[in-house]
């Protein structure tokens, strides 16, 4: 079978988007009534400054985390039978089952501006003089990030890009599909630490340690390809696992 075939891989996206569809809606439904009592709390005895703050956090988190959610819907033996006997590549499958986990991060985002109209809506009935679009507030303020260099907004992106393929790289080695997120965040913050005690030691041996933006950018993007590359090896074991079995 070769590797990637566009006709192939279209069969492979509806059957999994099929797969999913019950635990996507339901997950969605869950984060809409949850970001919604959430703003309704927050919105009540915080400022709009602090609500538009926590919007902000739940995208860079949607972000950042959605990739733990690679394997959300596949909670028994069976979906991994079915996924494993199906026709297709490894890398077909691998690339469905992110685009998956994907299209959950755009549901939060949907979910969050769902949130906020009808928060607005609530606002409007109970508290008319209060009523104001959280996405409005935000895009009143987005003139910060145009006021920061081009530099350290890319920065950022690549930082942010670094942990979600950590979280990708997590959702492929802890078989635990609920919490394979709690795993990878508890692992971030152990390496975290190691890193931390090492530039401290240094720092205290050495004096201040300069590193040229380049670099960090280098490394950065260095782990970026590495997690992919152990997530999709990672995946493909599980496959070879699921064949022995099976047969």
């Amino acid at each position: 079978m070769e590797n990637f075939n566009i006709s192939r891989f279209g069969k492979m996206l509806r059957w999994t988007f099929w797969h999913d569809k019950n635990e996507f809606v339901r997950s969605q439904l869950q984060g809409l009534l949850g970001l919604t009592l959430c703003f309704l709390f927050m919105h009540i005895g915080a400022s709009m400054k602090a609500v538009s703050l926590a919007v902000v956090i739940c995208l860079v988190v949607a972000y950042v985390c959605t990739a733990s959610n690679m394997h959300y819907s596949m909670k028994s033996r069976d979906d991994w039978r079915a996924l494993n006997l199906l026709p297709a590549s490894n890398i077909e499958k691998f690339l469905a089952r992110y685009l998956s986990s994907i299209l959950q991060g755009v549901g939060v985002v949907v979910m969050i501006f769902l949130a906020d109209i009808m928060l607005y809506l609530i606002s409007l009935i109970f508290i008319p003089s209060s009523a104001q679009l959280i996405i409005c507030h935000l895009i009143n303020g987005s003139g910060y990030l145009e006021r920061q260099p081009l530099q350290e907004v890319l920065g950022s992106m690549v930082s942010l890009t670094m942990l979600h393929s950590c979280y990708l790289a997590g959702a492929n080695l802890f078989r635990n599909v609920k919490y394979s997120w709690v795993f990878t965040t508890l692992a971030l913050i152990v390496v975290a630490a190691i890193i931390i005690s090492v530039l401290l030691h240094t720092h205290s041996s050495q004096g201040q340690l300069v590193v040229p933006d380049w670099i960090e950018y280098t490394i950065c993007c260095v782990i970026i390809v590495f997690n992919y590359w152990l997530s999709f090896r990672l995946f493909c074991r599980r496959q070879l696992i699921g064949q022995f079995i099976n047969h």
